[in-house]
């Protein structure tokens, strides 16, 4: 049912990339192919990236973490001329660069930890995402990774799938989606929930590029 759902909702024609044989996965055949729910789940997420991307062909992708690269694997098919940029911690790092780097050139992928991830330059990056992932952290540390969003992706896209509602049992902490310290200068595009996963919901800005200061004619 899910892969049927996401090929009618596939604009961008995830579905109809091969499932990668690597790692093994549930062998689901589907009228003579591989078929698997992150390759569908994929696809819906890919969806909506491309409406935050509005048309503009993405040279430059950072996603903070990847799991083992799912999304990645989309992404880098669709746009063979992006480089992928991986900001995560062990062991995650380790497994989403073995999958990646068995199936990408290494000239496109870059894997960072989250201190290497502060030095990215303003404006490196053309679309930057996180799926499922800031509900694992403090609030100090979104509001960290966002503030990176906000300077490597000046002028790009930023797009986010996360639960609508999570409790944090560690560190006793509740973070809702609308409780995230969004930069004001962002545009948002779009705010809803997430198809079939509905106690995600996901969201997409514009990050405007701020104008060059005027030099002094002293």
């Amino acid at each position: 049912l899910l892969w049927l759902y996401a090929r009618r909702h596939d604009p961008m024609a995830v579905t109809k990339l091969p499932e990668p044989a690597l790692g093994q996965p549930l062998p689901i055949a589907w009228r003579g192919r591989l078929i698997s729910q992150d390759l569908a789940n994929s696809a819906l997420e890919v969806a909506a990236i491309g409406r935050a991307l509005a048309g503009r062909t993405p040279k430059s992708i950072l996603e903070v973490g990847a799991g083992y690269g799912r999304t990645a694997y989309a992404l880098l098919s669709l746009f063979p001329e992006a480089t992928y940029t991986i900001v995560d911690i062990e062991p995650a790092i380790s497994i989403s660069r073995w999958y990646l780097s068995s199936l990408f050139g290494p000239e496109r992928l870059r894997f960072l930890g989250p201190e290497e991830a502060r030095k990215l330059p303003k404006g490196s990056i053309d679309l930057a995402l996180t799926i499922s992932s800031l509900q694992e952290m403090t609030p100090a540390q979104v509001g960290t990774y966002l503030a990176m969003f906000d300077r490597a992706a000046e002028g790009g896209a930023i797009y986010l799938k996360q639960w609508r509602k999570w409790r944090n049992p560690v560190d006793k902490v509740e973070l809702t989606f609308d409780q995230y310290p969004i930069p004001e200068r962002w545009a948002l595009q779009f705010n809803e929930r997430a198809p079939v996963q509905t106690n995600f919901a996901q969201a997409a800005w514009a990050v405007p590029a701020k104008p060059a200061r005027a030099r002094s004619s002293r």
